[in-house]
């Protein structure tokens, strides 16, 4: 058991000003949290003079899988990979997983890259706290990762379709159609396993989707977030929108078509094409219209560190600063689905907590003093001493 005391709460728990309490952790979840909690067999952290907070959640990250020069998340042989898993990519040994804990990101969605049009399933994972990721996972598969526009248009290179927008938006609806179609068959013969169609991995992992239990988690930016719009309509699926540069743009479309916009990385740089739009200020607008809006690192492509830059460069474009501290933590976990475990300090919520010296997004002073994941002490900085 862990306790922790005097800290100044900010739970993320619907509008819930920041208050000075304790949080008390029994079993790796939060078991209460009040004023003068005590428990005599609980380890005490003094937590006087710091702010604790929920875990942070990145909602898209490639940490763990591009380390080596050939990225292991990026399978650039098919356009169409849907059956491939991020699962069985990523190092959790590796230098930039290891970092993502003592920044105060304690889960973040692994995903695999964006060479192809439809890439793969991707999971949510904690961050430390187990010697696997399977010891780690919190859900398995979470998202299928897709991606529109400039990247997967390198198959053009080759020869392959497809090079155009056009080539990638057709690819799409193609592979859901095929498996809208797979799945209506495998319906219809019930039982019977005759009539069952030839087994197709790609089209079983497209199942989930259509059946609305992942989302498609898209890449897109610039209009690319009409097409992907559209494609979701078309088919009935969820889906969350990836990077989201120039989404102020496409405001009213963006809110009608209500998937979560997963932002950034920001500090991109302004260019040709799709590098353009890339301004944090643009969230402000989606969040004010009542849309479910996060920040993202893209990590490795920004550190763990830039999560929290992010949400202090809202907070500087005129977010206020409660709304883009949920932008890192319970909007986030609403994107991906676990808001029921993460994003919040709540009685039942998995004890992820991280403890700061300022107030995060708020103060640049402000630096993670004890990451916790499951009720575990992680990470303690230097300067402290149990």
């Amino acid at each position: 058991m862990l306790l922790i005391k005097h800290a100044t709460l900010y739970t993320m728990e619907s509008d819930a000003a920041p208050f000075e309490g304790d949080i008390l952790i029994k079993d790796g979840k939060i078991a209460a949290i009040g004023q003068d909690l005590r428990e005599d067999s609980a380890k005490i952290i003094d937590a006087s003079g710091m702010v604790a907070t929920p875990g942070l959640v990145d909602a898209h990250v490639h940490t763990g899988g591009f380390a080596s020069p050939s990225p292991d998340l990026n399978e650039m042989t098919d356009p169409i990979t849907a059956d491939l898993d991020a699962f069985y990519a990523i190092d959790i040994h590796s230098d930039d997983f290891q970092e993502l804990h003592t920044r105060g990101v304690t889960a973040a969605c692994f995903i695999p890259g964006s060479a192809n049009v439809i890439c793969g399933t991707g999971f949510v994972a904690k961050t430390a706290g187990g010697n696997t990721i399977s010891d780690l996972s919190v859900l398995h598969p979470a998202v299928m990762k897709c991606a529109m526009g400039g990247n997967p248009k390198g198959y053009g290179k080759r020869g392959k379709a497809p090079m155009t927008r056009m080539g990638v938006a057709d690819l799409f609806r193609s592979a859901l159609r095929k498996a809208k179609d797979y799945l209506e068959k495998k319906e219809a013969a019930g039982e019977d396993k005759d009539k069952l169609p030839p087994y197709d991995a790609k089209c079983e992992a497209l199942i989930p989707v259509l059946k609305k239990e992942i989302p498609l988690k898209v890449h897109c930016e610039q209009f690319d977030m009409l097409t992907t719009i559209a494609i979701a309509r078309e088919f009935d699926c969820l889906y969350t929108i990836e990077h989201g540069w120039a989404c102020n743009l496409y405001v009213d479309e963006l809110v009608a078509g209500g998937g979560s916009v997963c932002f950034g990385p920001i500090g991109i740089a302004e260019g040709y094409g799709e590098l353009t739009g890339g301004d944090v200020a643009y969230v402000k607008e989606l969040d004010d219209r009542g849309l479910n809006v996060c920040l993202i690192t893209d990590g490795p492509i920004a550190g763990p560190e830039a999560l929290l830059i992010s949400a202090g460069e809202a907070v500087r474009y005129g977010v206020p600063h409660m709304r883009a501290l949920r932008m890192v933590t319970i909007n986030a976990a609403k994107a991906l689905r676990v808001e029921d475990r993460l994003g919040s300090l709540a009685p039942g919520k998995d004890a992820d907590v991280v403890l700061w010296n300022g107030i995060p997004a708020l103060e640049t002073c402000a630096r993670v003093q004890y990451t916790i994941i499951d009720g575990k002490i992680v990470y303690q900085s230097g300067n402290i001493n149990l």
